[in-house]
């Protein structure tokens, strides 16, 4: 990638009216993610009285998102993209809120899991898909700003997300929160009618630069870090709500502090803009990598925080590098990816996130019986900050000078 990466904020991408439907369909269509870890966990306790069922449950969701997740984009780029998008919106409505009822109900724990694998596996694709429509309503000029302002607006879906659910469930009724991601689904949906539409290719065309997208110079990186921050945000998300019970704050807390996190998020991703661009590709992946290892370093003092406060204070803190890191990492996977691949290319990439998060769904639902929330918070720090130094070690040791006996 000659290509120096410089991020601006220019004014007139602003102007564009089909930028901005996009950001309003992109904002409501993202939005039950954001809400999705949170809204299971509960929903798991509110139907079986154990915050470790719930775990499951998230775990169950984003196996299923990850499994699905590259077949769905692949088949997006087979499509026009709006039609597909809006068949996976429709079932993600349909079945959160049918997920809802069944934890009301108190349905049986197999019936549970069930369903939260299907909310994972029916509407898989639409991240990959509603990202890879970017290049169709900003110019081309401005595709950059456009990616570096997109990670902040996720971070804006952040704040909102685990605070919608935080507020139904302080106002005792947690599986509201599942009502709400059907019904930010649909808006989306409907707001979707308005965009352009992007043409399929030719079948020939999208699959002749090879059977995986991972082959792409620089995309393999790309997805691992995804992969290991998604385990560290499953780990996180499913530790904090547990924690601040442990310390007899209330679980609802975990939506503030996680809206805390996501604007920090947005000024760090808003601060990252004015720095100088990354000269190449192999810059910005030593970039990503080095924000990667800074959020999992000050991540490391939750496990040992007994106050609200101290817990704010270190989300902040570690939220500064998250929106710099997701900004960084798409925006490498967009130069990497053929244009005939982009959606089944994010599909792939949400497919990572998803596997991460649940893994750390996973390790909580492991590490929550055994010794309670700290592990699972010491597991959201450890694994990112670890792996940056193991890379950072076996690249070093490349240059080791070699001595003769």
């Amino acid at each position: 990638m000659a290509a120096t990466m410089r991020v601006a904020l220019p004014r007139d991408l602003w102007r564009e009216q089909a930028w901005r439907r996009w950001v309003l369909a992109a904002f409501f269509a993202r939005l039950p993610g954001t809400m999705m870890t949170f809204a299971l966990l509960l929903a798991g306790r509110e139907a079986t009285g154990s915050f470790t069922f719930g775990a499951w449950m998230a775990s169950a969701c984003s196996v299923g998102a990850a499994l699905a997740a590259p077949w769905r984009g692949r088949m997006l780029d087979r499509e026009p993209l709006l039609v597909g998008l809006r068949r996976g919106l429709h079932w993600q409505a349909l079945l959160a809120v049918g997920l809802g009822v069944a934890a009301l109900l108190h349905a049986p724990a197999p019936v549970l899991l069930a369903a939260s694998l299907l909310l994972g596996v029916m509407p898989s694709g639409v991240q990959g898909g509603v990202r890879a429509l970017l290049a169709s309503v900003a110019p081309a000029s401005r595709l950059e700003a456009a990616f570096a302002l997109d990670a902040v607006l996720v971070e804006v879906q952040w704040v909102l997300g685990p605070l919608l659910v935080g507020v139904a469930t302080a106002s005792g009724a947690p599986l509201l929160a599942l009502g709400m991601m059907g019904a930010s689904a649909l808006v989306a949906s409907a707001l979707s009618l308005g965009l352009p539409e992007r043409a399929p290719e030719p079948a020939p065309v999208a699959v002749r630069e090879g059977t995986g997208v991972w082959r792409a110079p620089g995309a393999l990186a790309v997805f691992g870090m995804v992969a290991v921050l998604g385990v560290s945000w499953g780990a996180l998300e499913a530790g904090i709500p547990p924690r601040l019970e442990e310390m007899g704050a209330g679980a609802a807390l975990w939506g503030m502090l996680a809206a805390l996190l996501s604007a920090a998020s947005a000024a760090g991703g808003l601060g990252y803009t004015l720095l100088p661009g990354a000269k190449g590709r192999e810059e910005g992946t030593w970039r990503a990598k080095l924000l990667l290892g800074a959020w999992g370093l000050l991540l490391l003092p939750l496990g040992w925080m007994a106050s609200v406060h101290g817990l704010a204070v270190w989300l902040v803190a570690a939220g500064l590098f998250l929106a710099p890191v997701t900004g960084t990492l798409t925006f490498l996977l967009q130069r990497a990816l053929p244009p005939g691949r982009r959606a089944e290319g994010f599909s792939f990439y949400s497919a990572c996130w998803s596997l991460g998060i649940a893994g750390g769904s996973a390790l909580a639902g492991v590490l929550l019986d055994v010794g309670g929330a700290r592990p699972v918070l010491a597991t959201a720090a450890l694994l990112p900050l670890g792996a940056v130094l193991l890379v950072a070690g076996v690249v070093l040791s490349r240059f080791r000078p070699v001595t003769r006996e």
